[in-house]
């Protein structure tokens, strides 16, 4: 109990140092990369979700996800208006075996 009472400041720091790794790694979690694109004739949500989508995520979900990210109102999207588009950072293993083997 004494060394409590005469460390305590210690304690805070520490105390301290847990809540701010606790709530950088959190925040980490949730930060997405964001790839903006510029829209091109013919481009559309459905092929940025082909292109851009995760495996595990949905076509539909996902472009209601980029309508609600861009604010917009509708699937229409026109030429030349710049879009966010989540990175993903999770290979698709078609990708992996592409990558090698345009090294060759």
């Amino acid at each position: 109990m004494t060394f409590i009472k005469n460390n305590s400041y210690l304690l805070l720091v520490v105390a301290v140092c847990i809540i701010f790794t606790v709530v950088g790694m959190s925040k980490a979690e949730n930060d997405v990369v964001f790839e903006k694109v510029v829209v091109a004739e013919g481009d559309t949500l459905w092929g940025y979700s082909t292109k851009y989508a995760t495996n595990n995520v949905p076509a539909d979900k996902w472009i209601k996800d980029i309508i609600n990210l861009n604010n917009l109102k509708t699937t229409t999207i026109r030429v030349g208006e710049e879009l966010k588009l989540p990175k993903s950072t999770v290979f698709d293993q078609k990708d992996i075996a592409t990558l090698a083997g345009e090294g060759e």
